[in-house]
């Protein structure tokens, strides 16, 4: 994906994003609020609040982004195929499939920071398998992981990553708090992982 087009959906979703994103970061209520709203917010101060005994799946992995002391590898334990986490281990399909988009956000951005090269394949991975096999719209509305799926620039990813946008849209016109902040994140995403503008010939 060229520059110039991940500048533009840099743009697009942080204008989609207010003005939901200009208010302070989510804390709560939910189990997925406070962990992420740490991370976004660039305050780590709260890390100690973190639940005990250690949350699982994708909470977990947003609060091993937040500082807490969370082993990231228990949690992606098991298959190196397919999705993170077995459906049977969620009530419903729309639960396991946010977790897992969810999980996959936090995923991308752990894989890079700490320079983990096996957890940015196990991203590519999910993420295939979730535009082969699953449709966004089973998910409640959130666009977790939208920068992952338009990275990979491909028609079936970019119409996946679109899908999401459009959900989170589609009751009110307008992204709720949560999701506005989800995108807002994403165009961060998309903004550090943009291509170097390439130099005019002499």
């Amino acid at each position: 994906m060229s520059r110039v087009i991940v500048d533009k959906w840099v743009a697009h979703l942080r204008s989609v994003a207010q003005p939901g994103a200009g208010q302070a970061p989510p804390t709560g209520p939910g189990l997925i609020a406070r962990p992420f709203g740490l991370v976004v917010g660039d305050d780590q101060g709260g890390t100690d609040t973190a639940p005990h005994p250690p949350p699982a799946a994708d909470v977990g992995l947003w609060w091993a982004l937040a500082g807490a002391r969370i082993d990231v590898d228990a949690l992606l334990s098991g298959s190196t195929e397919g999705p993170l986490w077995p459906q049977g281990r969620f009530k419903a399909i729309e639960v396991w499939t946010e977790a897992e988009l969810c999980g996959l956000h936090a995923l991308w951005r752990l894989a890079r920071d700490r320079r983990r090269d096996d957890w940015a394949t196990r991203v590519e991975v999910v993420r295939d398998w979730h535009v082969q096999n699953t449709q966004p719209d089973n998910a409640t509305n959130r666009p977790w992981a939208l920068h992952v799926f338009l990275l990979a620039d491909t028609p079936e990813t970019r119409h996946y990553a679109e899908t999401l946008l459009h959900n989170c849209l589609v009751t009110t016109g307008q992204p709720e708090p949560l999701s506005a902040w989800i995108l807002l994140d994403a165009a961060n995403e998309l903004e550090r992982s943009r291509p170097i503008a390439q130099r005019p010939e002499d």
